[in-house]
């Protein structure tokens, strides 16, 4: 688990425990912002999990180790982004359910466990 993880759980236990409390509106505005960066790493995320299957170098060994050696960087990228993602979606969850707002914070929770279990299918 990354530093960011590990913050944005406390600070989800927190609002769930009633020790971290906001306003609705100020608990919005920053759910937001967590959730427009999750919504952007979406396509990154895309785009390194496209990238751990390359094709086109060739059949020599030396080839296959180069092509190995990115797609192990691609799984790594791959898994950095996603656990940014999810710990973009907890932090909004965590907001949210600071002002009481449980539909929307149940949204965004949901959300961080579909980008969790979406990594399990990838190639890697």
């Amino acid at each position: 688990m990354s530093a960011g993880e590990a913050t944005a759980d406390e600070l989800y236990q927190r609002a769930a425990g009633g020790s971290f409390r906001m306003e609705v509106e100020a608990a919005r505005k920053c759910a937001a912002n967590f959730l427009r960066f999750a919504d952007a790493l979406d396509p990154e995320v895309r785009c390194g999990a496209d990238m751990q299957t390359l094709n086109g170098f060739g059949g020599f060994d030396s080839a296959g180790q180069l092509s190995g050696g990115f797609e192990a960087k691609a799984v790594e990228l791959t898994e950095t982004l996603t656990g940014l993602q999810q710990s973009a979606l907890r932090m909004a969850a965590a907001y949210l359910l600071s002002a009481g707002l449980i539909h929307e914070s149940d949204h965004a929770h949901t959300r961080a466990l579909l980008s969790a279990t979406a990594g399990l299918d990838s190639p890697g």
